[in-house]
């Protein structure tokens, strides 16, 4: 049974694949694009600015901070290329 942060943070990963979708992008494409320090990982502020862009909404940090914590398999406060493949699923996968 999902909790109501596991469904939000479903919400927001599905909406982040239509977006995706929407926009021709594959996830390594929109990785690329939200990793604006180019150091091959996704840190607080690149998330939170990178997927309001994406969604075209407004998040909230902590939600962010959520999303973070969930993916990061190696904690060091950072989503990677790997983790933010496994974070978006098979449908994140390139084609």
């Amino acid at each position: 049974m999902l909790n109501d942060m596991d469904w939000d943070m479903a919400g927001a990963f599905e909406r982040l694949l239509e977006a995706l979708k929407e926009k021709g992008m594959t996830a390594d494409e929109a990785f690329e694009q939200l990793d604006t320090d180019d150091d091959g990982k996704l840190n607080g502020p690149e998330l939170l600015h990178g997927l309001s862009s994406l969604l075209g909404e407004d998040l909230d940090p902590s939600k962010v901070s959520r999303i973070i914590t969930s993916s990061d398999v190696d904690v060091d406060h950072r989503v990677d290329l790997f983790e933010w493949r496994a974070m978006l699923g098979p449908s994140g996968e390139e084609e």
